[in-house]
């Protein structure tokens, strides 16, 4: 467990610290202020965009192939090389490239992680062990935004980082045993899990949007609408205090969702937090209330990713289809980051700013909470 976790922040720590720092410093770096939004948009867009094919493909591959490891093996080598080419990007083009190479390359391993909780977790151990998937990502995030603000520079920071990915996922090519999987030999047999997969789908693409318009421009945020001095310092307070509470949340209701058999409370409630602290950020942007705010956003993600995985895995059956049809679940994941930029770019240069922003950020998640109902199947 402890690789696992290890090899998670790893995958977490590639994808954040990059989205939270080296990306909008490059973009501003090379668009300057009045084209950093745009340019920082088309980055992450063909990013994602990319990351849409990459991730039920690895899962395909994976239960074609009928082991975890290749794939693990495989994406991490290509993300590292995206990392890398980050690091010397001088122009839109090698930027966009290296990115790409970064989304395809890092859902790789992220597939096979998640495939493996299908593969050797209990059913009734599954919101403990979810949750520390969940909140590997969140150390992760922290762990890839401090770099990022250490290294000072753009060529130091995506070396570290791409030296760190590797490093921390080491551990669980060494310990962890390869179930053995039937793999898949003719199209025939795959089969759609049903309507029950298609809600989880949207509440977890809902509620990813909402954490992907957090983050997507919280550099900006700080800087031009709160009025932060040094706005990259800012960011890693805010995404402290934000993932201790995810995380501290994150596991609890994990056990707590084991213990008692309950999922949709778990979503339900964080939902509801994600809506206020969302609010708060439109409505005040003071540095007080932002930190309130982020504890609250840590609170309710925490909530909800303390049953996603667990949510997810109860409605896919078939093990012969598990990594492929949870690379269709992740792109409910990598899909907001695409529409992220897209969504936000215009509202906040001319439909009403940051404030507009948010607010809608907290609509998105009261709209998770109103289709929950639909998904009957989860208690």
């Amino acid at each position: 467990m402890v690789a696992y976790a290890l090899a998670m922040i790893g995958v977490a720590a590639g994808w954040f610290g990059p989205i939270q720092i080296l990306l909008p410093e490059q973009a501003a770096r090379l668009a300057g202020d009045d084209g950093k939004e745009a340019l920082l948009a088309l980055v992450t867009a063909w990013g994602a965009a990319a990351s849409l094919v990459a991730n039920p493909l690895w899962g395909l591959i994976s239960d074609r192939l009928g082991s975890r490891r290749p794939i693990f093996i495989a994406g991490t080598a290509v993300g590292v090389a995206g990392l890398l080419l980050l690091s010397m990007a001088d122009g839109t083009a090698l930027m966009v490239t290296g990115w790409i190479l970064v989304q395809v390359g890092l859902n790789g391993p992220l597939a096979a992680l998640a495939a493996m909780i299908g593969d050797r977790v209990p059913e009734r151990q599954r919101g403990t062990v979810g949750a520390l998937f969940g909140v590997a990502q969140i150390i992760g995030v922290i762990l890839g935004t401090a770099v990022a603000v250490v290294a000072g520079s753009q060529t130091v920071g995506y070396i570290a980082i791409a030296v760190a990915v590797p490093a921390l996922g080491a551990a669980i090519l060494i310990v962890h045993r390869e179930t053995v999987i039937v793999p898949i030999d003719a199209p025939r047999r795959w089969r759609w899990p049903g309507g029950q997969f298609a809600w989880a789908w949207v509440i977890r693409f809902l509620l990813n949007l909402v954490n992907a318009l957090v983050l997507v421009y919280l550099l900006y945020y700080l800087s031009d609408e709160v009025g932060v001095d040094d706005a990259a310092t800012w960011v890693l307070i805010v995404t402290v205090v934000n993932v201790l509470f995810a995380g501290i949340f994150g596991f609890a209701g994990g056990v707590l969702s084991d213990r008692w058999e309950k999922r949709r409370v778990f979503v339900a409630a964080g939902a509801v937090v994600l809506a206020i602290g969302t609010t708060l950020m439109a409505l005040v942007p003071v540095v007080p209330v932002v930190i309130a705010a982020s504890v609250l956003v840590g609170v309710g993600w925490g909530a909800y990713i303390a049953v996603d995985m667990a949510v997810l895995t109860q409605v896919l059956p078939d093990p012969e289809t598990r990594a492929t049809m949870l690379g269709v679940a992740n792109v409910a994941g990598t899909l907001p980051q695409m529409l992220a930029p897209v969504l936000a770019a215009p509202i906040v240069t001319t439909l009403g700013g940051y404030q507009t922003l948010y607010l809608v950020t907290a609509g998105f998640a009261l709209l998770a909470l109103a289709l929950l109902p639909r998904l009957r199947a989860i208690h």
